[in-house]
């Protein structure tokens, strides 16, 4: 028998052919399957390490929010349009004229409100040391959230990456495996010639 079939490899728990006569190429196949697999070990791995990591950062930005701000009750003055991004998808949270009280003085700015809030409502918002807007409270879920894009996207790049490399070895490893079959015909023929 000249070749065998890619079926006929009979593969150890590590993932290599079992058999000393199996093709150079199927025992390069099985150390790919083994190298890809650690790899997507690592990236797991890697993104919850990143995930952490953001979460962290993100709590220690609150944290230092909430120890240099002070939270007052502003009342917009107008009521919030429901604006479109430049991309052309409705901006949930367009900025508004409102109102707050600052010791004996009374502050206007803008903040920013949910889309469609009437003028004349209420809500909680950060100031500095000046009575100055500080933007956007970061709450609890804006962390998590936080945390979970960072694990997200770092799983995604990892599967692009890890499916790249294996898309590319396995069209090596196939047309080296079709170079092996053309080989083992060619060396048939030559022997049945003489």
């Amino acid at each position: 028998m000249l070749g065998r079939s890619k079926a006929a490899v009979v593969y150890s728990v590590s993932g290599r052919p079992s058999n000393p006569f199996a093709r150079p190429v199927d025992r390069f196949a099985a150390t790919l399957k083994s190298v890809i697999v650690a790899l997507a070990g690592v990236a797991i791995v890697l993104a919850a390490v990143i995930g952490t990591w953001e979460y962290h950062q993100e709590s220690a930005r609150a944290a230092q929010q909430r120890a240099t701000t002070t939270l007052v009750e502003a009342v917009t003055n107008a009521d919030a349009p429901i604006t479109l991004s430049p991309r052309g998808s409705v901006r949930t949270t367009p900025m508004v004229k409102a109102t707050w009280a600052w010791g004996s003085e009374s502050r206007t700015d803008s903040i920013e409100v949910p889309s469609g809030t009437p003028a004349g409502t209420e809500k909680t918002i950060a100031v500095d040391d000046d009575g100055n807007w500080a933007g956007p409270r970061i709450t609890t879920s804006d962390v998590v959230s936080a945390a979970v894009a960072a694990v997200l996207i770092t799983l995604a790049a990892s599967a692009l990456l890890l499916g790249a490399v294996w898309a590319m070895f396995s069209r090596a490893v196939e047309r080296r495996r079709q170079q092996y079959w053309d080989e083992s015909i060619r060396r048939l023929f030559a022997t049945y010639r003489r």
